[in-house]
């Protein structure tokens, strides 16, 4: 059998197991451990904000590298993928979202970027978990290329909004994007490019909502507590 025909085939059988393992993400919690309230959004996972805190002061931003992990057993079945590459992937991913939050915070929003605490400055704590980049070994070359009936990168990207100062967590977004299960669906080119783009594509998905639920929250009036023997009128 031809090698390209035996990666094609590989591909399709790593599609039909994950379509059959994977069960349905369970429905997002409404309130959060550390007390932050899910609110309307249109995200797959989630928005969350704290009903006690203001926005309207908030006009810089300071973004530390995302943490990365990968999908569980990730590196096992990827055994040609050596450190060296696994840092360039780590790398290229901490670039690629900095420059996809710039893009739409700073160029596209009014936000700039701050270089220490101060009252005016949210901290935006982010994390790439279930990293799974389903071809690292395919580059550019025509040669290397792998075709795949799902998304060429899976992953779950939160992040913590924090108020620079205090270190509080004030919000919080959460999205999945998980391996597509339609058998149906056309195939789709994966290298080194196409999973870069993929990566960019889910990172400004993340920025844009973040930003939209700031925009938000800003407009909104914080949730206030009753007098202690009062009832609401």
């Amino acid at each position: 059998m031809p090698w390209h025909a035996s990666k094609f085939l590989i591909a399709l059988g790593l599609a039909a197991s994950l379509a059959s393992g994977c069960a349905a993400d369970p429905p997002p919690d409404e309130t959060t451990a550390d007390g932050l309230v899910r609110v309307v959004s249109r995200s797959v996972g989630g928005v969350y904000r704290a009903p006690d805190s203001t926005f309207i002061q908030y006009q810089r931003v300071i973004l530390e590298p995302p943490s990365i992990s990968f999908a569980e057993d990730w590196a096992e079945m990827h055994p040609k993928v050596g450190p060296a590459e696994i840092a360039r992937i780590r790398a290229e991913s901490v670039h690629m979202f900095r420059d996809e939050f710039a893009r739409e915070f700073v160029k596209r929003g009014s936000y700039k970027f701050a270089d220490e605490p101060a009252p005016d400055v949210l901290l935006i704590v982010p994390a790439i978990e279930e990293l799974n980049i389903m071809a690292p070994e395919a580059g550019d070359a025509p040669g290397e290329r792998t075709y795949l009936t799902m998304r060429p990168v899976t992953m779950k990207v939160t992040g913590d909004i924090r108020d620079a100062v205090t270190g509080k967590v004030v919000g919080r977004v959460i999205t999945f994007h998980p391996a597509e299960q339609n058998p149906n669906s056309e195939l789709r080119l994966a290298n080194r490019s196409a999973n870069a783009q993929e990566q960019r594509r889910v990172f400004a998905e993340w920025s844009l909502l973040v930003h939209e639920a700031l925009n938000v929250a800003k407009a909104a009036k914080p949730r206030t507590q009753q007098p202690s023997g009062l009832e609401p009128k």
